[in-house]
């Protein structure tokens, strides 16, 4: 058993979007609500007190509570980490960040090509900022018309948003795609 304190790490809060369309089958034009995933992230290098090869299994994330006791933060399995390598710990779900998808319009523009608009609302109910990192799939060959947030191409049919979300606020993440099919 492996165990070290006080390793630095970073808080991301993700949402993945779905592979099919956000189409709300019991409340038609209703939004689906998508589970915001919370992973800590850190780097197995020495100088945050790890730096050596962390064998595959079960890795528990404890965090000191505001009077100083130690509580149990969650759990995730990794695999075998090469030191100086990242670490992604999925530690359950937010329950007080909140996201539902929405896709707002779809037109055919040719028998081969569409086009689509969609609508991601976050909202936080936290006392600090957080920034959403939302991971959107996109079918076909696809070009961004229009985006209210910038976004990063991260594979052929992906596209990635960081959208911050005030406290206690809302932001609205609006995108619209034409596809070749």
């Amino acid at each position: 058993m492996l165990e070290a304190s006080g390793v630095p790490v970073e808080k991301i809060f993700v949402v993945n979007g779905q592979n099919y369309y956000y189409h709300n089958a019991q409340n038609p034009g209703s939004p689906l609500k998508d589970p915001v995933m919370v992973y800590y992230k850190f780097k197995n290098e020495e100088k945050s007190g790890l730096g050596i090869p962390l064998p595959a299994g079960n890795v528990r994330v404890y965090q000191k509570d505001s009077k100083g006791g130690i509580l149990f933060a969650g759990e995730d399995r990794i695999d075998h980490t090469p030191k100086d390598e990242d670490v992604n710990i999925h530690i359950g779900n937010a329950f007080d960040v909140v996201a539902e998808h929405k896709q707002t319009d779809y037109k055919s523009i040719s028998s081969h090509v569409w086009e689509m608009e969609f609508e991601i609302t976050l909202r936080n109910h936290k006392d600090t900022p957080v920034t959403v990192q939302v991971n959107e799939p996109i079918g076909g060959d696809w070009e961004m018309l229009s985006s209210s947030y910038k976004y990063t191409k991260t594979a052929a049919f992906a596209a990635q948003f960081n959208v911050p979300v005030a406290k206690d606020g809302k932001s609205v993440l609006k995108y619209r795609i034409r596809a070749h099919w």
